[in-house]
């Protein structure tokens, strides 16, 4: 899987531990081609052509963005809200002329850029948004500039080069208190970014890139979406509710409002004094983060699942847990319940990898095959799982 290729190259729980969010680094290929097969010219072309990618959607940038007028017409439908149809030969015009074209959420569009986005996702404990940028020429589609999120940037084809300034402002925020606006003059660091190269630049971070003359260049920037101590402490705060002293209003008379000041922060000291509070947050998110799109028909239409039905769990974020005298999948903000006999097949199903029913019952042969159709039919009615296809049918 790409997301366990991206862990390794990093160095993994490393990586997360003492790079993540705090400086850039990139990582040369082992080999040239290790992320051709996420995003192809055809690949690039097709989504381009069958797609309403309105701006800001799909976009041109050369210093800026371009106005729309430049590179497309207006079309108007009986049924359909109209839209700024990309003119191919009016993009190709602006490409030759020095802008960058650039592809938001082309994870949502295209299924391999998915599978890796949503395995980075199960890794880093967060949600990625993954762009494509495809330029071929010298000129920096965006100029010196910095992102409020951390990214990790895949060169899928073709060089790009890279100036790194550092940061004037550490770990900004989208709605920060202040902005610096001035960039730096002089980089800290230059390089090229080769094919299968790996790039990590930290929100705040002021970075300009642009392709070699001539070359066609090919990456895709996975945004990780920020999860800030201003968000933990909401999350620990909204755990409070549970005590009357933060369900009550707020004193009026100023002789209570020190004592009530005063439990209050006893209160969510304590919390914050467990040990245990960073991981409870962690698993928080996990159980609540959306899964990504997916569709089962016509499975789960029909009810037709069979032992030779392809499955899997439709987020790769689920926690799995036992609890008393039951086993709890959480995941996209709810729980299942069932028996301790099918902790094996859950937990096979919690690798988060598609996965043969038959192979899953060879897991549990304390339970029927009926038993277990019920079972994985509950998931699919209720969003837990999806189906992939079946086993020994082409796709």
């Amino acid at each position: 899987m790409t997301a366990d290729l991206i862990s390794g190259r990093l160095g993994g729980d490393t990586f997360l531990a003492q790079v993540l969010g705090r400086a850039h680094a990139r990582y040369p290929a082992t080999y040239a081609d290790a992320f051709a097969y996420l995003l192809t010219w055809p690949d690039l072309n097709q989504l381009l052509a069958t797609h309403r990618l309105d701006s800001p959607r799909m976009r041109l940038s050369a210093g800026g963005t371009i106005d729309v007028a430049a590179y497309t017409q207006r079309q108007t439908y009986r049924r359909m809200p109209d839209w700024n149809r990309p003119v191919p030969h009016l993009v190709h015009e602006q490409l030759r002329n020095g802008a960058t074209l650039v592809l938001d959420a082309i994870d949502e569009m295209h299924p391999p850029i998915n599978e890796a986005a949503a395995g980075l996702e199960a890794w880093l404990g967060t949600h990625v948004q993954v762009n494509a940028y495809a330029s071929w020429t010298a000129q920096e589609g965006f100029g010196v500039h910095w992102d409020d999120h951390d990214v990790i940037v895949l060169q899928v084809s073709g060089r790009k080069r890279w100036r790194i300034y550092g940061m004037t402002r550490v770990a900004p925020l989208y709605a920060d208190m202040e902005f610096d606006h001035e960039a730096p003059t002089d980089p800290i660091d230059e390089f090229t970014m080769e094919p299968g190269d790996i790039l990590h630049v930290p929100r705040g971070c002021w970075h300009a890139a642009a392709a070699s003359e001539g070359e066609p260049s090919l990456h895709l920037t996975c945004g990780l979406n920020t999860t800030t101590g201003a968000d933990f402490l909401a999350w620990v705060t909204d755990q409070m509710r549970e005590h009357i002293e933060v369900r009550s209003d707020v004193p009026r008379d100023p002789d209570d409002q020190a004592a009530w000041t005063s439990t209050l922060a006893e209160l969510v000291g304590r919390r914050l004094r467990d040990p245990g509070v960073v991981a409870d947050y962690q698993r928080f998110l996990n159980e609540v983060a959306p899964a990504r799109q997916a569709f089962s028909l016509p499975v789960a239409v029909t009810g037709e699942l069979t032992m030779s039905s392809r499955i899997q769990l439709a987020s790769q974020r689920c926690q799995v847990y036992k609890e008393e005298t039951e086993i709890v999948l959480a995941a996209q903000g709810r729980r299942w319940r069932m028996a301790p006999k099918a902790a094996p097949a859950i937990g096979r199903l919690a690798e988060g990898r598609p996965i043969i029913v038959s192979e899953l019952h060879a897991a549990v042969p304390d339970i029927s095959e009926r038993a277990l159709l019920v079972l994985l039919r509950r998931l699919l009615d209720e969003g837990a799982l999806i189906w992939v296809g079946e086993e020994g049918v082409a796709a």
